[in-house]
C-alpha cells in the first residue's frame, strides 16, 4: 500500500473526533467506500457490454 499525504481542514478533523476515530482512518473508510462504488460501476458496465456483445465474445473464445 502506498502512503499519500492529504491536506484536510479542521472540519475533518472534529468529524474524525466525533465518530471516534483518527483522520487517517476516516480518510481511509472514504477512500474504500469510493473505490467500492466505482469498481460496482465498472463490474454493472462490464456485465451490460458482455450480455450486448455475447455472440461476438462467444466468437472470439472459438
Amino acid at each position: 500500500m502506498r502512503e499519500m499525504t492529504v491536506p484536510v481542514g479542521d472540519g475533518f478533523a472534529d468529524l474524525a473526533d466525533a465518530l471516534g476515530v483518527t483522520p487517517e482512518e476516516l480518510a481511509a473508510e472514504a477512500c474504500e467506500r469510493v473505490v467500492t462504488a466505482r469498481a460496482e460501476l465498472v463490474r454493472r458496465e462490464a456485465l451490460r457490454l458482455a450480455g450486448r456483445h455475447d455472440s461476438l465474445l462467444r466468437r472470439l473464445g472459438e
